[in-house]
């Protein structure tokens, strides 16, 4: 449909899951995507895709908390590129299951800086473009243990629920400038992070009789990225004129059910 044509899109940890997903389709939407990975292979490989696609690849290879490296890529964008009209903060790690009893404060840290300040850093970075520009879209990617919890991940609760604060704070820093800033928070996806000591997460009995037999989730199913990157391609777009400073929940609905 063309409805990022011409607009310089920037993904972070594009190569697979809701990156690669988010990356491809901003891909068939025309725009020109810079795809940031820490991963050669996959980087490569999403990469490929696109070019399949007919439509042309950005790879960078990047680990989001080397911000000297983060800091030269987004200045080579700019140079190569001319502008940088939306950044997808997606990158992220789901530590193994934790809690505040067996953790430690390595840990912790190592979990907040790619999920969280890692996202302050990439927006810092490209605000001063968008602010040139008079315009952008920052878009994070959040979740819905950000506001509920499993109770064995407190790190990444945290970092994902700080995301949530940060965007609101960022919409209103930002909004004079016309930059719009927003979040999605996905619920169970069927991503490599849901994969958990070998094991897919969504095909678990307990998952598949609680979840989806007494339909929790009542869509009665897992998610996937495609469930996800067309409500990104929307916050992306010029059909998102108005929003700044929301969260969209999307997770088949599990947050409805008691």
């Amino acid at each position: 449909m063309g409805l990022l044509s011409r607009k310089v899109c920037l993904v972070t940890g594009a190569g697979q899951g809701l990156g690669r997903s988010i990356s491809l389709e901003m891909a068939r939407e025309g725009a020109e995507v810079v795809l940031l990975e820490r991963n050669a292979t996959s980087l490569s490989s999403v990469s490929a895709e696109i070019e399949a696609l007919d439509h042309k690849a950005h790879p960078y290879l990047l680990d989001v908390t080397d911000y000297a490296r983060y800091e030269s890529i987004i200045g080579e964008v700019i140079a190569k590129l001319g502008r940088i009209d939306v950044l997808v903060n997606n990158a992220a790690i789901n530590p193994a299951t934790r809690t505040i009893l067996n953790d430690t404060l390595e840990e912790w840290r190592q979990s907040i800086a790619i999920n969280l300040e890692a996202v302050y850093m990439g927006s810092k970075l490209v605000a001063p473009q968008m602010v040139k520009q008079q315009s952008g879209r920052i878009i994070h990617v959040a979740s819905i243990q950000g506001f509920a919890a499993s109770g064995d991940c407190g790190s990444y609760n945290a970092a994902k629920g700080g995301i949530i604060a940060y965007t609101k704070s960022m919409a209103v820093e930002l909004g004079r400038y016309n930059i719009l800033v927003n979040a999605v928070a996905p619920g169970f996806m069927a991503t490599p992070m849901s994969i958990v000591n070998g094991v897919e997460e969504a095909t678990t009995p307990d998952f598949l009789e609680w979840y989806v037999g007494r339909r929790k989730i009542p869509l009665g199913r897992t998610g996937y990225p495609e469930d996800v990157s067309g409500s990104v391609i929307f916050l992306a777009s010029d059909y998102c004129r108005y929003m700044t400073g929301q969260l969209l929940v999307i997770d088949g609905g599990l947050m409805s059910t008691f």
